[in-house]
């Protein structure tokens, strides 16, 4: 499980996950549980400002890095009497309520040039354009995916048109491909298929 934790908050920040203000205050304060034992064993939390925190994406100012090192220091205190153990479960239930987690994206390009985001999750493969607009491509409704060159090629089951995505080059189409044809192969033969 410590493995786990640890991977868990190196995606975090490294900014492959992404939580929102009050989940990454509570994820470090959980942290700094977990590393550092109970609040009031120290004089001072002015050590958290050499701390990794936050995700690495996240401002750089020092008055709001400061300011959010306070909050931390108070959602540390909330945490006194967890053990280290307790704190990275906690820790790991937090991160996996975060959007986006099991979900793994690739940055792609649509018929139209605009750069999206290219995902796969347990319902089927997700679409997502820079406002946040998903379009989800259920497994039963996809017959076949293929790569031509560098794009990826979804055939979908009732509809005569294919999807393209368009990739940087030959080699990261034919990854995606043959990832998301895995996977769909494996829910297929499940019927793991979520309606």
């Amino acid at each position: 499980r410590y493995q786990y934790y640890l991977q868990v908050k190196k995606d975090v920040l490294d900014g492959r996950l992404l939580p929102s203000l009050e989940q990454g205050i509570r994820l470090a304060g959980l942290a700094v549980q977990a590393g550092f034992g109970d609040y009031n064993h120290f004089e001072s939390h002015d050590f958290l400002r050499e701390y990794v925190l936050f995700p690495m994406d996240w401002t750089q100012d020092e008055a709001v890095l400061e300011e959010l090192t306070q909050k931390v220091a108070q959602e540390h205190r909330t945490h006194s009497g967890i053990t280290a153990a307790e704190a990275e479960l906690m820790y790991i239930n937090e991160v996996e309520r975060l959007d986006g987690f099991g979900q793994e994206t690739f940055p792609v390009k649509d018929n139209h040039g605009n750069d999206i985001h290219l995902g796969i999750f347990f319902m089927g493969i997700f679409v997502k354009n820079r406002i946040g607009t998903t379009v989800i491509y259920r497994w039963n409704d996809i017959g076949n995916i293929a790569h031509n060159k560098s794009s990826i090629v979804l055939e979908l089951i009732n509809k005569e048109e294919n999807v393209l995505f368009h990739t940087d080059d030959l080699e990261n189409a034919k990854y995606i491909s043959r990832l998301f044809a895995a996977r769909h192969k494996f829910y297929k033969q499940n019927k793991i298929c979520t309606e």
